[in-house]
């Protein structure tokens, strides 16, 4: 049964593929389109929705959709996401047994795939919150002006680590700031549009000094086209982060495959535990159809085949046969010459002739 034939729920269906491919195709035609392309505001969404948890208390995270509410949709952090909230609106009534809480998190997801990222594991069950007693306080998510100790703060609170914060800062490779949302200003690469590893490249070999400018502190390069924020530097600045830095500038494979990890990770944190990319698919459990005996047709008999030991055997038996007849002759002969009266005639001694 597909999802489209399966009764209202308040959450997804679990692994559905048919379900997640026409959900994606949705997706794909809402947020790279004539308009534009949204792919960077669809990765952003997800992660704010879900960089709010907390493991000490199970707060917080994707489950629950809960930014449709103040305070959370307030936050400064989640500024101009309300666009790409809207944006996607179309998509969630074309589908309403999709809750936002997953529709938000698989926009990401493929939003990262569309601009030629890694694979993200997915995973549909996320359920949506009726009000916003389970909000999140705000001030959960990172905040770009702060260094090194902060993005620990936030990402240990989540149950991440260092290499895990690294990965997930490069993210920045694609999409740019804007003053009207977070007040910084600029891009971070070149290519915009394109998921790679050219984030960790610039950080290592461009120059970054401090932008001279009205708005807050940031970095940019000799040129002046690219920024960096002072969470980026505090990358470059701390030894630890520092090392990852280097290997992902060199090796765009292990960036990819440590980003999808961590994503996954994300996006599933505070939520349903088969939501979670590595526990096992949720199967229906389906009563087994009675089966009708199967007609069972007669075997044909096949010719005798005689092996040639039987042949053999039975050619030996004949020729046993055959000389016992003989000495039989004889005998008999002997006898019948002893009771006839002696003549002259010859007797005649030749033996019968078999044939086999």
């Amino acid at each position: 049964m597909s999802g489209t034939e399966l009764k209202s729920l308040k959450g997804s269906f679990p692994d559905d593929a048919e379900f997640e491919n026409a959900v994606r195709a949705d997706i794909e035609s809402t947020i790279v389109n004539s308009e534009g392309n949204f792919c960077p505001f669809a990765i952003r969404l997800s992660w704010h929705a879900s960089g709010t948890y907390d493991k000490d208390d199970d707060t917080g995270g994707s489950d629950g959709a809960t930014m449709r509410f103040d305070p959370e949709s307030s936050d400064e952090a989640n500024a101009g996401l309300d666009i790409i909230r809207k944006l996607l609106e179309p998509v969630k009534l074309k589908h309403p047994n999709l809750s936002y809480a997953d529709l938000w998190t698989l926009a990401g997801v493929h939003a990262i795939k569309l601009m030629e990222g890694p694979d993200i594991a997915f995973k549909f069950g996320r359920s949506d919150k009726d009000d916003n007693t389970t909000c999140p306080m705000n001030g959960r998510l990172p905040d770009a002006a702060q260094g090194a100790q902060h993005l620990r703060d936030i990402f240990f609170r989540m149950g991440f680590d260092d290499k895990d914060i690294v990965a997930l800062s490069g993210a920045h490779t694609v999409g740019a700031c804007h003053r009207d949302r977070s007040g910084f200003d600029g891009y971070w690469t070149y290519g915009i549009r394109k998921f790679d590893n050219e984030y960790f490249v610039n950080l290592i070999n461009q120059e970054w000094k401090v932008r001279e400018w009205a708005g807050p502190l940031q970095y940019t390069d000799v040129t002046g086209k690219l920024m960096m924020l002072p969470s980026d530097i505090a990358l470059i600045k701390d030894p630890i982060f520092l090392q990852y830095v280097q290997h992902y500038a060199i090796n765009e494979k292990d960036f990819f495959a440590d980003f999808s990890t961590a994503f996954g990770k994300l996006i599933a944190l505070g939520c349903p535990a088969h939501v979670n990319p590595e526990s096992s698919p949720v199967a229906v459990q389906l009563e087994p159809a009675e089966e009708e005996p199967a007609e069972v047709e007669p075997a044909e008999e096949e010719p005798a085949v005689w092996k040639r030991a039987e042949v053999e055997h039975l050619r030996g038996m004949v020729i046993h046969v055959a000389l016992a007849l003989i000495l039989c002759a004889f005998a008999y002969g002997a006898i019948e010459g002893l009771r006839r009266p002696r003549d002259t005639t010859p007797l005649n001694t030749t033996p019968p002739t078999f044939f086999f």
